[in-house]
């Protein structure tokens, strides 16, 4: 389930910026100017920052009852932690990367935990990678399906989002490293969420599918998300071109866990998005859907990795590195 709450409502790429002289806009957001003799225009809306460690840099609304804020790169935990009465998480040493593929070099600095024992829910943050393991153990006890995420989120400052597709024949690119080496549980799942938003206040969860534990993704799905107002539109990675382009140095979406980073890159044209525009329309004939790609900003991105339980034992860890968000045209 997607999580764009509504309050009030990478490293590759980066030899084509070489050549660019880039000036910064905002935290983790640049754009790049083009030289004289390139009539290629390349802007970063976003590049994963580097970080000293996760103090201050993971939030949980649901405990604070404070919204996401905007314009900084934070972790974000949507179940507030039930061991603790403040609901926040605590510094956790033991060695969460045998459950998500990142050891940090200060562990101490670099994670909080639901406890500070072997196998709890941890988040990670450290210099250019981010990491999670959220494990159901740590949920309350229940029968019921529940889900669970700790995600990497951005959230465009209001009124300076990025208008992707402004210009005629813009292409939309997007790039990290990842690995997930666990998975337990037939709905674990991460999708790279883009939140388009149009001028009209409609939603759209624009999501690069890139795992689903136990199968790939074989078609695009989607749907409607009550309580982030969002519909919903997820394309598995290298498998339907309609919406959304693997690139050439990526690999697909897939449904084993592994261990190692693999690139994953993907692009957006402006047609693509025309096209998924056009496919909710017809979907919701119902909802407003604008199909000129010029009344949509791009409001948020988060890395959608969680699981639903379905009652029974679940578990996912991952690392993120080199997230990176910009347009060529």
């Amino acid at each position: 389930m997607h999580k764009f709450m509504n309050w009030g409502m990478l490293r590759r790429g980066a030899a084509t910026l070489a050549m660019l002289p880039v000036v910064t806009i905002g935290f983790g957001v640049a754009q790049a100017a083009p030289a004289a003799t390139n009539s290629t225009v390349t802007t970063v809306l976003f590049q994963q920052p580097k970080m000293a460690g996760i103090a201050g840099n993971l939030v949980v609304p649901p405990a604070t009852g404070k919204p996401v804020p905007f314009g900084a790169f934070k972790l974000v935990l949507w179940q507030p932690n039930r061991f603790q009465a403040s609901g926040q998480l605590v510094v956790a040493g033991w060695s969460a990367g045998s459950h998500t593929g990142f050891t940090p070099a200060y562990p101490l600095t670099a994670q909080l935990g639901f406890r500070n024992i072997a196998g709890t829910s941890t988040a990670q943050m450290e210099g250019d990678t981010v990491g999670v393991y959220i494990n159901s153990a740590d949920l309350p006890p229940s029968t019921a399906d529940q889900k669970m995420m700790i995600t990497p989120q951005f959230r465009f400052v209001r009124g300076s989002e990025p208008q992707p597709f402004a210009s005629a024949n813009t292409v939309l690119r997007g790039a990290m490293d990842l690995q997930i080496p666990t998975a337990v549980g037939t709905n674990a799942y991460a999708v790279m969420d883009l939140l388009f938003q149009s001028t009209s206040g409609v939603r759209i969860s624009y999501g690069v599918e890139i795992f689903h534990n136990g199968r790939a993704g074989t078609a695009v799905h989607g749907g409607y998300d009550a309580p982030s107002t969002c519909y919903m539109l997820n394309t598995p990675l290298g498998v339907d071109s309609r919406f959304v382009s693997k690139s050439l140095n990526s690999a697909g979406a897939t449904g084993e866990p592994w261990i190692g980073w693999r690139h994953f890159a993907w692009q957006i044209s402006e047609a693509q998005f025309v096209s998924a525009l056009k496919y909710l329309k017809a979907t919701y004939p119902g909802v407003s859907f604008s199909t000129d790609p010029t009344q949509y900003v791009l409001s948020e991105m988060h890395l959608n990795a969680e699981f639903h339980t379905k009652g029974k034992p679940a578990e996912l860890g991952w690392s993120m590195r080199g997230l990176k968000l910009w347009t060529v045209r």
